[in-house]
């Protein structure tokens, strides 16, 4: 499982959520260990993550730096200035360097997983989305966007809603809800 750093508001040590599906208990987790992972989409910058561990239930927990996607090696900064030109978002000296092959690919495939997700988060974030014409997944980027920076949307998808962007934690659900959550 991968959680975001900014999610934690900042505490040196991760606590596990009240709502842990397993032990459903908040103490403190233990550093466990940690492993690599690329930064960006070229991979050739590396960063250390940092697990922890849940003294009760002993599931691991990484936490993601900043300016990272959870699962996906692309910067949360790139993919949002390259969905933004993408999508009409980006205007006249605001528009990013040109996608790399490599980027460009990230883009498609994330953009095809948002739009199998669309009408999963749209009601999720309800009347928080702003109405927007159409139904494509430029209109649903563009009302996504007007919530806020991407960064701060994923850490509310995290927080209330248990899920990201691209992909549900089924881990931090109750085992009755796991099944009905599209992945």
């Amino acid at each position: 499982m991968q959680v975001l750093e900014y999610s934690l508001k900042g505490s040196e040590r991760p606590c596990a959520p009240k709502d842990c599906a397993v032990c459903g208990g908040c103490q403190k987790l233990h550093r466990h260990a940690s492993y690599e992972r690329y930064r960006g989409a070229v991979g050739k910058q590396r960063i250390r993550v940092q697990r922890y561990q849940c003294p009760r239930c002993e599931k691991t927990w990484g936490v993601i730096p900043q300016d990272m996607l959870p699962y996906r090696s692309l910067e949360i900064g790139r993919l949002e200035a390259l969905m933004d030109e993408r999508f009409g978002l980006a205007g006249g000296s605001a528009r990013p360097p040109p996608a790399t092959e490599i980027e460009v690919g990230c883009i498609r495939r994330t953009c095809k997983r948002v739009s199998e997700r669309m009408a999963f988060l749209c009601g999720l974030l309800g009347q928080q989305m702003p109405l927007l014409a159409g139904k494509d997944i430029g209109w649903f980027w563009r009302s996504l966007r007007k919530l806020g920076p991407t960064e701060g949307t994923l850490a509310r998808l995290i927080r209330d809603f248990k899920t990201s962007l691209l992909g549900c934690y089924r881990s931090l659900l109750p085992h009755w809800h796991r099944e009905s959550v599209p992945g």
